[in-house]
Parts: C-alpha cells; structure tokens; sequence
C-alpha cells in the first residue's frame, strides 16, 4: 500500500535520504537484537529489503518471530521514522529480483560471509510495512502515516506544540 499524504511522503523521503536504518527483531522468547543494516525500498513504503548471510541472529529471529522494526533518522536526530511489519527471508532463485535491486554489494559488511557477487550464499530480509510512525522528537510529536489496524483509537498519539518560551 502507497502511503499517498504529506506526511507519507516526508516519511518516505526520510527513509529514503537514509544510508543505513536499524534493524530490530526478537527471538519467539521475545530477546530483542537491533543491527544497522544497508536497505532498499521500491520507491514507496510497502517493502523494504536487505540481504544477509543466513547464519545471522536477525535471521535465526525472524524464522521463530517475523514481527520486526526499522528505525531511521535524519542526521540531527531532529527527525525519526519507525517502521513496523512482518518480515519474510527469501532464498533461491525468488530472492533474484531483490539481490539485482541492491547496489554495491561488493561493498557490503556481508562480503566476509562469502562472495557477494553469488547470492546462493545469502538470503534476502523483505518487511512488508504494516506501520509507518514519523516522529518529532525536538517537538514530542508523532504522527502516525500508516496503521494495520486503523480502527485502532490509539494509533494517532500526537501531544500539543510546547509552550512558547
């Protein structure tokens, strides 16, 4: 789902201005495991993807508990995106048209596993967004661009401007 309001779009150009997002999942015992991860969209918020080595705690996660979150920023901080979703590892030949859309994967923290020009040894990490909160920290607003389950009345928390000093 395209996530077409202002507030979607400047969630998407933060996620998108974005080099790394962190990455949190948590074990079916409920141990959480945060990691900065290299990512990809399709150019709108629906998916986002990434590629790891199979032997990975986040994958080991997400096999017993596909419940995950990403946290992305701006530089200042002054800004936060979270998204939160389903999280699905791809293998075989379904995983091609992800690897193809992941520039520099000689580059990549990955490599070390095995050669990264050979994705038989890798798997590839889709979240299917179902959440996409956008945070004002500085300003102790949130805003709520996408929501699973809309008749949710707590799925727009957003607190009043603070006092003019």
């Amino acid at each position: 789902m395209k996530t077409d309001s202002d507030l979607g779009r400047m969630a998407y150009q933060l996620v998108a201005d974005c080099k790394v997002g962190l990455m949190t999942t948590a074990s079916a015992e409920g141990q959480p495991h945060a990691t900065w991860m290299n990512f990809e969209t399709k150019g709108y918020l629906d998916e986002i993807f990434t590629i790891t080595a199979p032997i990975t705690q986040k994958v080991a996660n997400i096999r017993e508990n596909p419940r995950t979150e990403w946290l992305f920023s701006n530089p200042s901080m002054e800004r936060v995106v979270l998204v939160c979703g389903n999280t699905r590892v791809i293998e075989g030949p379904d995983m091609k048209p992800y690897w193809d859309a992941v520039p520099g994967k000689s580059k990549a923290y990955y490599r070390e596993y095995a050669n990264p020009q050979e994705s038989d040894h890798f798997v590839v990490l889709c979240t299917t967004v179902g959440k996409i909160v956008l945070n004002r920290p500085s300003m102790y607003r949130k805003f709520t661009v996408k929501e699973e389950d809309a008749a949710n009345p707590h799925s727009v928390f957003c607190l009043p401007d603070p006092p003019a000093s």
